[in-house]
C-alpha cells in the first residue's frame, strides 16, 4: 500500500475511532435518581426564635404544628404562597403560649384549614384570645383531644398523645399535645414544649413506643430532671432544637444528645428541613439571610 493511502486510511479509521468513543459516551446510563428528590414526607422546622412552627407536608396532604409568634408569621404565609399550598389539612397546636399559637389567627385567616387539633384546655394569653376571636369568625370549632387519637397521611401514620391530667405544676407547657409520625422505617416524635411531669407520662405510657429516629426536643431544650432518661429512651438519631441566638438550648441537653451519638441542629442556624422517602432520611438547613 502506497504511503498517502496509507495515511488517508489510518486517517479515517481514527475519525471512526473517535465517532464511536463520543456515541459510547452519549449512550452512558444516567445516573440514579436521589431519592430524597421526591421524598414521600417532608418535614419543616421554621426558624421562628425560641418557638415552634413545624409543617408536616405528604404528596397529597399537609399538617402545621404551632405558629410560632405573631411576628414571625410571615415565614409560614412566605412559604405556603411559595409553595402554593392554599389548604392545611390539619392544624395542630400542642398548647397556649405565644411562642407556638401567636401565628394561629393569622394562618387561619388566611388559609383554608381542615381540622384544628389542640389540648383540652383554656389560656388567659392575649395570642390565644386573638385565636379564638378568629375561630369564632370562620365558624371553627377545633378539636379538644382528649383521647389518643390516630391520622394517616399518605401512608405517614400519626398518633396524637394528649395530657393524662387536668393540671400540672407547670401549666401550659405540661398540657402540650406530643405527636409521633411513622413514615416506613423512620420515624419522628415532636415533643411540643413538656416539662418534668409530662415526660414522666410519656416515659410511662405503653401506647406506643418512644424510640424515635428524629425527635423535636421538648421545650426548646430546657434541662429537666428526667431528661437524660427521656433522651435515652427515645434515642434519636436526629434531634432539632428550636431556639435562637438570644435564648439558645441548655449545653447539657446538648452534650447529652451528642453523647448518644445524635446529630443535633438548631434553628437558631436556620430553617431545617427533613427529608424522608420511608428508608432513610436526610437534613438539609437553610441559613438566615444576612
Amino acid at each position: 500500500m502506497k504511503k498517502k493511502q496509507f495515511k488517508i486510511l489510518s486517517c479515517f479509521l481514527t475519525c471512526v475511532l473517535i465517532f464511536l468513543c463520543g456515541c459510547a459516551e452519549r449512550r452512558r446510563e444516567p445516573e440514579p435518581e436521589n431519592p430524597m428528590e421526591n421524598p414521600g414526607v417532608k418535614v419543616t422546622f421554621f426558624d421562628v426564635g425560641k418557638g415552634d412552627a413545624i409543617l408536616v407536608e405528604t404528596r397529597e396532604h399537609t399538617l402545621l404544628i404551632d405558629t410560632g409568634y405573631d411576628k414571625t408569621y410571615g415565614l409560614i404565609r412566605d412559604y405556603l404562597t411559595e409553595q402554593e399550598i392554599e389548604k392545611l389539612d390539619y392544624l395542630v397546636i400542642t398548647h397556649f403560649d405565644k411562642d407556638h399559637v401567636g401565628g394561629a389567627d393569622r394562618v387561619v385567616n388566611d388559609f383554608a384549614v381542615g381540622e384544628i387539633l389542640q389540648p383540652d384546655y383554656e389560656s388567659d394569653g392575649g395570642q390565644y384570645q386573638e385565636y379564638c376571636d378568629v375561630l369564632d369568625e370562620k365558624g371553627l370549632r377545633p378539636v379538644s383531644v382528649t383521647e389518643s387519637k390516630q391520622l394517616t397521611l399518605d401512608g405517614a401514620e400519626l398518633y396524637i398523645y394528649p395530657p393524662q391530667k387536668k393540671s400540672y405544676e407547670e401549666e401550659d407547657n405540661d398540657f402540650s399535645l406530643t405527636v409521633s409520625m411513622i413514615y416506613g422505617e423512620k420515624s419522628f416524635l415532636f415533643a411540643g414544649d413538656c416539662e418534668e411531669e409530662r415526660l414522666d407520662e410519656l416515659l410511662e405510657q405503653t401506647e406506643f413506643d418512644l424510640s424515635h429516629d428524629v425527635l423535636k426536643v421538648p421545650h426548646h431544650g430546657k434541662k429537666e430532671d428526667n431528661s437524660q432518661e427521656f433522651l435515652e429512651r427515645v434515642g434519636p438519631e436526629a434531634a432539632i432544637i428550636t431556639c435562637s441566638e438570644e435564648e439558645p438550648a441548655s449545653k447539657k441537653i446538648y452534650n447529652m444528645l451528642k453523647e448518644l451519638g445524635t446529630e443535633v441542629y438548631l434553628t437558631s442556624d436556620g430553617t431545617v428541613t427533613c427529608l424522608c422517602d420511608g428508608n432513610s432520611f436526610k437534613m438539609v438547613v437553610i441559613p438566615d439571610e444576612e
